[in-house]
């Protein structure tokens, strides 16, 4: 087969090579510039002055509507979030348990600064938030960006214009421009009864509001809000007295019966546009002046020398497409469909059809088939020979670990037999029963139930506390809505005969806690014993072991528990992966821990969790 497609790349290089292309983009960047070059040279001189100024002022038309409409929906949106703070009732409901007795003044005080950190002091776009009660008007409650000092300047400028709207009957919003600053009143009424009993006031941030839009620097913008008092221009602090004269033209002008009016007046040296607009809660006029040298100084020949290459450069433009189309598009599309299918399982596929357009392409092409062959066979190599690894290493994982406890048990149930009675040896014997049945496993299930797993450990329990009697206390905290997890098989009795044999037997007797509970997107299974105190020489060594270093395994009687620890390590990160598995650790002053940490995946929650649990419980799978 490899040799099949080596003769067919020969067979391909002896076709005639196409055409570069680096070579092809040098002739199409000689179109697209120096032709265009030499016409601007030809065309330099011609002027059509009045159809630029005709279409500049357009422009200019255009874009003061844009800025009336993106400003407008800036204060809109500001505007339906102060009219929010009546509809959610918060400050509403916390007047009236004031009112009532129900909340004292500080309480009354903490709920309306909640709602207005919430409400503005999170938001970006306002400065500053002021409330005050209609009865009470010079306790302010008020969160603010600026310094505290920065309500000096709503008592020295706003605070008379908001006491005149409280006196007002009226819950509509209040546009203001006040020293050069943006703010909306509005009073706050109550829903049942339609009671004012409060005045609310939040200034805007005017960088917010000016963001986002893009300023021409040949023109300056502003606007009016419902008179001519005040005005906020764009940067023009230092031109506004320059301007003064076109300004005081533009006041003359603006009027608030007039809704959706465009008009024009000039100077010596500006030229000004106000386009007036009336909306549900003000009356706003955008203005836009320009200083003539600078709008029209040159327009004229270069708009139509660009009007004329833009109609030049269209041929070429055209050529451009099918050119790229062709020669990059066309072949690209090709490997790129190549690809997502080798993605989505076809490795080794080929790209067969016509042959490419250019000589990059081709290699390309060349390149692409022999990879995805070569990588078809390395794939299919590398994937099979790991998991005939994989099957290969939990088979003999779980052979070593299912006779540990048999001899351990047998021994302990003679020793019971010499010292009690016969229902304890009864009893004895169905632990038993149910550990061999559990390590045997006929049904050969490399994961199963928590529950299951949980019920070895229970026999396991019994027949170590008849050994021990009151000498040991066993405690169990298990989180019940995990009794349906699957775990591998056997993870449990290792850990608690190493607990039994490191720690209990070491101290003659003590405590074992099993605590199985989630935390995040793992479950965690803890073993907690009391014995000797770990020393770095012991954690070191235990390291050893659950890393896999042989000689560090214990000798004699702690052998076979030493392998079993070390297989359960294992067989948890063989099934689950690197970043999970199992560590025993000093805990508190004279316990030990031994933590198993798996992934939280219910089998019929997780599609990962039922493709493991068919591939682990396949009867092919051994």
């Amino acid at each position: 087969m490899r040799i099949g497609k080596k003769e067919k790349g020969q067979k391909r290089n002896l076709m005639k090579k196409p055409i570069s292309l680096r070579r092809r983009l040098l002739f199409l960047v000689v179109i697209c510039w120096i032709v265009p070059i030499m016409i601007i040279f030809l065309f330099m001189t011609l002027y059509y002055r009045k159809g630029v100024m005709d279409k500049t002022e357009t422009l200019m038309e255009e874009g003061l509507k844009n800025f009336t409409s993106f400003h407008a929906q800036k204060l809109d949106e500001a505007i339906t979030i102060s009219k929010k703070t009546s509809y959610e009732l918060i400050i509403e409901k916390a007047w009236k348990k004031l009112k009532s007795g129900t909340i004292s003044d500080a309480q009354f005080y903490k709920e309306v600064i909640g709602n207005l950190k919430s409400k503005y002091y999170n938001d970006n776009r306002f400065i500053m938030s002021i409330f005050y009660l209609c009865d009470a008007p010079d306790r302010l409650y008020y969160t603010s960006r600026k310094p505290t000092s920065y309500i000096n300047t709503f008592n020295d400028y706003v605070r008379a214009e908001a006491n005149k709207i409280t006196l007002q009957d009226t819950s509509d919003a209040h546009v203001k421009i006040i020293n050069g600053k943006i703010y909306i009143i509005r009073n706050l009424y109550t829903t049942t009864n339609y009671t004012k009993f409060g005045t609310l006031v939040v200034e805007l941030n005017t960088n917010k509001l000016f963001e986002g839009i893009a300023l021409n620097k040949d023109y300056d913008l502003g606007f009016f809000i419902d008179d001519t008092s005040s005005m906020i221009l764009y940067d023009t602090d230092e031109k506004e007295n320059t301007m003064s004269s076109i300004i005081n033209k533009l006041k003359l002008t603006y009027s608030k019966q007039q809704n959706r009016k465009l008009s024009k007046v000039e100077d010596n040296v500006y030229t000004a546009l106000i386009y007036q607009q009336k909306f549900d809660d003000y009356h706003l006029g955008a203005v836009l002046i320009a200083n003539k040298n600078t709008i029209y100084s040159e327009l004229t020949a270069l708009s139509y020398i660009m009007i004329l290459i833009f109609l030049i450069i269209i041929p070429v433009f055209i050529y451009m497409l099918y050119f790229i189309a062709r020669h990059i598009t066309a072949p690209m599309g090709r490997m790129i469909e190549a690809s997502k299918e080798v993605e989505q399982g076809k490795i080794g596929m080929q790209i067969e059809g016509d042959p490419m357009p250019n000589a990059e392409f081709s290699y390309l092409l060349d390149s692409f088939n022999r990879m995805s062959s070569e990588v078809k066979y390395l794939f299919d190599y590398a994937y099979n020979e790991k998991l005939a690894r994989k099957e290969a290493k939990i088979i003999a994982l779980q052979s070593q670990i299912n006779p540990h406890f048999l001899n351990n048990t047998l021994e302990m149930m003679n020793w019971q037999a010499r010292m009690a009675g016969d229902v304890a040896v009864s009893k004895m014997i169905e632990a038993l029963a149910t550990l061999l049945d559990y390590s045997m496993d006929r049904s050969n299930k490399r994961l199963i139930n928590l529950a299951e797993e949980l019920r070895c450990a229970d026999a396991y329990f019994y027949i170590i506390s008849m050994r021990f009697g009151q000498r040991l206390r066993v405690e169990k905290e298990v989180d019940q809505e995990l009794l349906q997890l699957q775990v591998p098989q056997l993870i449990l009795q290792p850990l608690l005969e190493n607990a039994v044999v490191h720690g209990i037997e070491a101290v003659k007797s003590g405590t074992i806690k099993l605590k199985v509970y989630k935390e995040k997107n793992n479950v965690i299974l803890q073993i907690i014993n009391s014995g000797k105190i770990m020393t770095q020489a012991d954690i070191d060594r235990v390291k050893d072991i659950l890393d896999g270093k042989t000689g560090s395994i214990t000798t004699g009687k702690g052998k076979h528990i030493s392998l079993g620890i070390r297989n359960v390590n294992e067989r948890i990160k063989l099934i689950y992966g690197e970043e999970y598995g199992l560590t025993i650790l000093p805990y508190e002053e004279v316990d030990t821990v031994s933590t198993i940490t798996i992934p939280f995946e219910m089998p019929l929650d997780s599609e990962k969790g039922k493709l493991l649990n068919n591939i682990l419980n396949n009867p092919d799978f051994k």
